[in-house]
């Protein structure tokens, strides 16, 4: 009997501190949900208003395709979009899955849905394109440099701050998410105010600033399947970066640099402004540069 009755304590503590946990869960997902709310307004179709696909249609003949970071929206990319289409370009920055809308489309993105998106985008510029370049800013970047390596005939590739590999600090720091995800369905994602200096920009900017252990893994994912492929990278390739870059550095963009396949590439170096660069302090040396790498290897629009 009286092990009998132990059993039973064991049992009961048990489902009690399920049930503790769980609605722990509750009250931390409806309140960083609630917050989210608050913050952002959603368009009828669930698209957090601003963060919208951009599509700016000028040459018949040569096309870019932009892609945004992890947690991000096209509206990172607004301006350099702006500056690139003055120029003559038709430009395409689609909305990646999961990002700009609301927190459990976030916790529900996946990687692949990332990258066969945008393979789809760039599949679509080609059909409709003789020449289409790729430019990716953060995980954006870690995912064109995947789109390169599959297609030998991109003529130029902008990477502005990619978000390859994975340096070990940061590893740690996933993994304790994942460790801290039966509690924490959200966490806060520490650093971002450090990522664009600029006061103004990082008003503007529309990131959720919340993570999900899940996503960081599917972020990992595509960080380290973007290191394998940097061999097997042909285009001519401008890599851009801060040295004050809050999520990236210096170090590690000096390696990934080192390991692309591209015997035509140029690394550039930008000084105070963060990991942001197409919207913080030397955002028109981004788009000067950009456009003028554009030209040199993909001709006049």
């Amino acid at each position: 009997m009286r092990v009998k009755s132990r059993r039973l304590l064991v049992t009961g503590a048990a489902v009690a501190a399920g049930v503790a946990v769980a609605a722990f869960r509750r009250k931390i997902r409806r309140s960083f949900e609630a917050a989210h709310a608050l913050r952002f307004t959603l368009s009828p179709d669930g698209i957090i208003v601003g963060a919208e696909p951009i599509s700016l249609d000028a040459s018949p003949t040569h096309a870019v395709l932009m892609l945004h970071g992890f947690n991000d929206t096209p509206q990172s990319l607004a301006l350099l979009a702006t500056s690139l289409h003055a120029a003559g370009w038709t430009v395409r920055v689609p909305l990646l899955p999961g990002h700009g809308s609301t927190l459990s489309a976030m916790a529900a993105g996946r990687a692949s849905a990332w990258l066969s998106h945008s393979r789809a985008a760039l599949r679509a510029l080609q059909a409709t394109h003789d020449t289409v370049v790729l430019c990716g800013q953060s995980m954006g970047g870690a995912l064109a440099v995947q789109l390169a390596a599959e297609d030998p005939t991109i003529p130029a590739l902008v990477l502005l701050a990619p978000f390859i590999g994975l340096p070990r600090a940061l590893s740690f720091k996933f993994a304790a998410s994942w460790l801290l995800q039966s509690l924490f369905p959200y966490r806060v994602s520490t650093g971002g105010e450090r990522s664009i200096h600029d006061p103004e920009a990082r008003a503007l900017t529309l990131g959720k600033g919340v993570v999900t252990a899940r996503a960081l893994r599917e972020l990992q994912w595509v960080a380290e399947r973007a290191e394998e492929a940097l061999p097997r990278v042909l285009a001519p390739t401008l890599y851009l970066q801060s040295v004050e870059d809050n999520r990236i550095r210096a170090e590690d963009a000096e390696r990934n640099f080192a390991h692309l396949g591209s015997s035509e590439r140029e690394q550039g170096w930008l000084s105070g402004c963060g990991h942001v660069i197409s919207v913080d302090y030397h955002r028109d040396e981004v788009a000067r540069r950009t456009i003028a790498w554009m030209v040199r290897w993909a001709g006049v629009p």
